[in-house]
């Protein structure tokens, strides 16, 4: 099945709004791509921004009827709610700390959410929005992107599939080079990253280590239990941690180990993992996504290329190009959007209506815990649980 290039016959195609993404905005074109990437989303709504001309200017840009241009998700959230064809769901791409009165008001609301990570900057605000997506089973989705990628789903498969036998050790690291120059020039979009205002208690850890962290949990179906972190800030003037070492345990006592920097020069976008087993080992790297590198005991490596007859079959289904046509990180987050779509299609049936499980709020709310848990372990120089409810 080509993912995202199948468009006969016709699927159901949904109707979005979205909080944020005026001109400026950092990450919100990437989603806009995607949505029309995947070929299931209709953005036809929007509070675009706290400023009325950047708001206007994005909506006339989509092309959106005048009033469905809002001057506020505070307005738009309470009209969609009257109309007759409300949204079929809304996408929330504002810094963290904007994140948390938009995603509670839809959810009011019953309208589905998709919202970028992390969810919010406060566990307290993370389980509030739980509770209320779960009293009505409202649809609500996180954009970890990196769970789209196809060779990331075909370690996934292996891994549940046996295999590599036992999961021994997991290892990931998530480096960046921006930060590595120091604050001087940095962009708006990258500063406020620093600023625990905005950012919340963490820095790379909240930022990129949630995906670290996320990625660990999808490709194993394990749950950390324990952890012991230091976080660290390398760079001067930098207001939060932009580097981090986190010792992880995980359900069976699997050991697991986390490294995230925005100051490693040479990485551009570096995440990478490798997944070890009493049989065979695993690794994936996003700058070189089409290729998964399997090592077993007393046997040659094995490099699996995306596409190929020789995937797990399930990998098959999320793969559109043929091989040697490179897909990347727009693809992957547009396989999670067709992703998002299937589940809303889904209805009341949502979170198994997928061949993986789907990003949704639990694991928003994992990722809140995450920096408030290892801020407490590294404050202590000490082993912590990972917080559960």
């Amino acid at each position: 099945m080509a993912r995202l290039t199948s468009d006969i016959p016709g699927q159901r195609r949904f109707k979005v709004g979205m909080v944020g993404g005026g001109q400026g905005a950092y990450f919100a074109s990437y989603h806009r791509a995607a949505t029309r990437l995947c070929n299931r989303f209709d953005i036809v709504a929007g509070a675009f921004s706290s400023d009325a001309q950047k708001c206007h200017e994005a909506g006339v840009a989509f092309n959106l009827e005048p009033e469905r241009i809002y001057p506020s998700f505070e307005d738009m959230a309470a009209a969609e709610s009257r109309r007759p064809d409300p949204i079929d769901a809304v996408i929330i791409v504002t810094p963290n700390h904007l994140h948390f009165e938009p995603c509670r008001l839809f959810l009011r609301a019953g309208i589905p959410v998709i919202c970028d990570k992390p969810l919010v900057n406060s566990p307290q605000e993370a389980y509030e929005l739980a509770d209320i997506a779960d009293r009505h089973n409202t649809f609500f989705a996180m954009t970890y992107t990196y769970q789209g990628y196809p060779m990331v789903r075909d370690a996934r498969s292996r891994i549940q599939a046996g295999e590599l036998g036992d999961i021994r050790f997991m290892y990931v690291e998530y480096l960046l080079e921006w930060l590595a120059p120091g604050v001087k020039g940095l962009s708006k979009s990258l500063s406020w990253r620093g600023d625990p205002e905005k950012a919340g208690p963490t820095g790379v850890l909240g930022d990129v280590g949630t995906h670290a962290f996320n990625m660990l949990e999808f490709l194993s179906g394990s749950r950390c239990t324990h952890l012991n972190a230091k976080l660290s800030t390398v760079v001067p003037g930098w207001g939060l941690d932009d580097t981090c070492v986190v010792q992880l345990e995980f359900e069976d006592g699997i050991d697991g180990l986390l490294w995230a920097s925005f100051a490693a020069p040479g990485h551009r976008n570096g995440l990478r993992f490798k997944i070890v087993g009493s049989k065979a080992s695993i690794e994936w790297c996003q700058e070189s996504p089409e290729t998964l590198l399997f090592t077993p005991i007393d046997g040659a490596d094995r490099t699996y290329r995306r596409g190929q007859s020789d995937n797990a079959a399930q990998t098959l289904t999320f793969t559109s190009l043929p091989p040697g046509s490179t897909e990347g990180y727009l693809e992957a987050l547009a396989v999670l959007y067709a992703d998002f779509a299937d589940a809303l299609d889904a209805g009341a049936g949502w979170r198994t209506a997928t061949q993986v499980p789907l990003p949704d709020i639990h694991q928003g709310v994992r990722g809140v815990v995450l920096s408030q848990a290892c801020v407490e372990s590294s404050q202590q120089r000490a082993w912590v649980p990972f917080p559960g409810r």
